[in-house]
C-alpha cells in the first residue's frame, strides 16, 4: 500500500496526528510520504489522506481526483464535512483502507471551459466575480443553450451539493445534502430582479457571457483559473467523474449542519 498524507502546514495538532498515522502505516510495511499543501501530484499513491480541516481535505481531494484514487480525511475537531475518521482511531482508518472492496462514496464535481478549449475542474464551486472592487459586472446566462437572464451583480457562484456549505452558503444559497446531485447557482450581491438561487439538474449546462467591458475573474475552489473580458464566455457543467471519498458511514449530514450552526447547544 502506498499512502500519501496531506497535512495542514501550520497546525501542530495536524503534524502530530500525521506522524502517528505515518508510523502506524510504516509498521504495517506501507510506503508513506507526508507533505504540505500543493507539494506533490498524487499519481504515485494508492490512497490520499488529508489531516486537518476541510480546507486541507479539499486539497487532498483535488490530488486524489486528478489521479482517480480514493481520498480519506482525519477530522481534527473542525466542522468536518469532508473528514469522517477520528484521530483517536487511526488503526481503524488503516484497517478500512485494506478492505476490498474499499468502502467509497462518489461526490459530484464541476467542470468549466472556455471557447479556446481550456478546461478546469472543481469540487466545491466555480465563481465568476468582478475584478474592479467598485464596479459590478453584467453576466448573461444561458441554461442548456436557452437564454435565461442577465445578472448585474458582484458575481455568480455555481456550487456542487458538497460546496453548498462553502461560499454559496455565505451568499445566501441553500444547504444541500451532498448525497444529492445538483448544481446550485447563486448570485452574489445582485442588482437584479432575479436574486434567488436556482437548484438545477446535475446534467445542466450553464453558460456565462460577459456583457460589457468590465472584466471578470473565474475561480474554482478558490483558485484563479482565468480572466474573461467583454463578449467572452465560460461554460459550467458536471465534472467528468466524481471525487472518491473513503467512507464507513460516519456522521450523518444533518449532524454536520447542527455542528456548523451551533444547534447542538440551542
Amino acid at each position: 500500500m502506498r499512502l500519501g498524507l496531506v497535512v495542514h502546514p501550520s497546525r501542530p495538532s495536524a503534524a502530530e496526528v500525521a506522524a502517528r498515522l505515518a508510523s502506524a502505516a510504516r509498521e504495517r510495511g506501507w510506503a508513506v510520504e507526508t507533505t504540505g499543501i500543493g507539494q506533490w501530484s498524487g499519481e504515485s499513491f494508492d490512497v490520499v489522506v488529508g489531516v486537518g480541516g476541510d480546507g486541507t481535505l479539499l486539497e487532498a481531494a483535488h490530488l486524489a481526483h486528478r489521479a482517480d484514487i480514493p481520498v480519506a480525511g482525519v477530522n481534527l475537531g473542525t466542522v468536518g464535512y469532508l473528514a469522517e475518521f477520528d484521530p483517536d482511531d487511526l488503526e481503524g482508518l488503516l484497517d478500512t483502507l485494506l478492505q476490498r472492496p474499499l468502502p467509497e462514496i462518489g461526490r459530484m464535481t464541476l467542470g468549466a471551459s472556455t471557447a479556446d478549449g481550456s478546461t478546469w475542474h472543481g469540487i466545491n464551486d466555480v465563481v465568476i466575480e468582478k475584478v474592479l472592487s467598485q464596479r459590478i459586472v453584467q453576466l448573461t446566462v444561458a441554461i442548456d443553450g436557452e437564454h435565461f437572464t442577465t445578472y448585474r451583480a458582484d458575481g455568480i457562484i455555481v456550487a456542487t451539493p458538497l460546496g453548498s456549505t462553502a461560499y454559496s452558503l455565505s451568499a445566501g444559497g441553500p444547504v444541500l445534502d451532498p448525497g444529492i446531485e445538483a448544481l446550485v447557482m447563486t448570485p452574489v450581491a445582485p442588482h437584479s430582479l432575479m436574486s434567488r438561487s436556482l437548484v438545477l439538474r446535475p446534467n445542466t449546462t450553464v453558460t456565462f457571457t460577459v456583457d460589457g467591458d468590465r472584466p471578470v475573474r473565474v475561480n474554482l475552489d478558490g483558485r484563479e483559473a482565468t480572466m474573461l473580458t467583454g463578449g467572452e464566455s465560460l461554460t459550467v457543467h458536471r465534472g467528468d467523474r466524481p471525487v472518491r471519498f473513503v467512507s464507513v458511514g460516519g456522521r450523518p449530514f444533518p449532524q454536520g449542519v447542527r455542528r456548523q450552526f451551533g444547534l447542538d447547544h440551542a
